[in-house]
């Protein structure tokens, strides 16, 4: 869309990389700003929108304003995890979804789902047909790196090969517990004897469980946070596995990440997750013994070739994306094709 102008909504400074004079970030300066994120992205983003003269509202994030907004909407579902699995979220995450979630699916003038799955679950579950599905992609940090440069990043993370990885924040859906007691149970057995499991992600919620599940490994168990990009693709690359045991996920970008960076893949029977994971990763039931199946699987499969660039950038998603984005605006197919081709 080269004519566009594009403006970003927060309640604090983010910034916004330079991308061109066409961008504009707009922080919200008013007692407003105070509000819980999904109330201010409900109650206040609207305004803010409509004094921009905005013509489409992207909700990126799960919701569109609920009151305020002037123009048309396109909203990304990127999960159904509060009408799936409700007991793995907070009280306010679940409380957020009823009152503006649903709503925003109502409102919306167009839906676009980042996987086949979560666009049947939407249906499904509420009644609303996705206009368009948009896998994510991944940026260029995610390649297979070479072995002096994960060896320099696991030395500085005190990490030692070999080693499985689990990346995600710390969350009852992750599956970590499982993945937890499978290792240990298969750590005294030839197959994993020498092998530690590294966990890449934040602490999330309901985590102590978790918690506790790491403490018991001892030194078999290494937590080592949030990772940016660069190292965490060092870490897929320098794994022998990527386990992804989730009960439920909307796509599963660490699955996508890792097959990036030419990593086993390990991760649980989900439509969803075979979206991410293609014909070359593993699939299993999220269970101790499903988990331990496909680990032993893994470690007696050959690596696989990481994937083409062409497969995980951002351009072809956007050309999907923009068609939807234009439609709103109202311009012809003729019109949102010469868009698409321009982006």
């Amino acid at each position: 869309m080269p004519h566009a102008e594009f403006f970003l909504y927060s309640r604090a400074p983010i910034g916004l990389p330079r991308i061109s004079t066409r961008w504009h970030e707009r922080v919200d300066r008013a007692a407003g700003a105070r509000l819980p994120n999904s109330l201010w992205g409900a109650a206040r983003v609207g305004f803010l929108a409509r004094s921009d003269r905005v013509n489409v509202f992207w909700g990126g994030t799960g919701l569109v304003p609920l009151i305020g907004l002037e123009a048309r909407s396109v909203l990304t579902v990127h999960d159904l995890v509060y009408s799936l699995e409700p007991q793995t979220t907070s009280i306010r995450a679940r409380w957020a979804a009823r009152l503006f979630f649903r709503p925003s699916v109502r409102k919306a003038d167009y839906i676009v789902c980042n996987s086949h799955g979560s666009a049947r679950r939407l249906e499904a579950f509420l009644g609303r047909r996705a206009d368009a599905v948009v896998h994510p992609g991944v940026s260029d940090a995610f390649r297979r790196r070479e072995h002096a440069e994960v060896l320099r990043v696991l030395s500085r993370l005190d990490v030692r090969k070999p080693y499985l990885l689990a990346v995600g924040t710390w969350e009852p859906r992750k599956g970590l517990q499982r993945l937890i007691a499978a290792f240990l149970g298969l750590a005294n057995q030839i197959l994993l004897r020498e092998h530690t499991l590294v966990l890449a992600g934040a602490r999330g919620w309901k985590d102590d469980a978790i918690a506790n599940a790491v403490s018991s490994g001892g030194d078999r168990i290494r937590a080592v946070g949030y990772v940016d990009d660069d190292s965490l693709a060092a870490l897929y690359s320098g794994a022998d596995a990527l386990v992804f045991p989730s009960i439920y996920e909307g796509f599963g970008i660490p699955v996508l990440e890792a097959r990036a960076c030419g990593t086993r893949v390990v991760a649980s029977d989900l439509p969803e997750l075979r979206e991410a994971g293609g014909e070359g990763a593993i699939y299993i039931p999220p269970t101790e013994a499903g988990i331990m199946a496909g680990i032993a699987q893994a470690l007696a499969s050959g690596a696989p070739a990481p994937l083409a660039p062409h497969e995980l950038g951002w351009d072809q998603r956007a050309r999907t994306f923009v068609p939807v984005l234009t439609g709103a605006i109202g311009l012809s197919k003729r019109e949102a094709r010469s868009m698409a081709r321009a982006c």
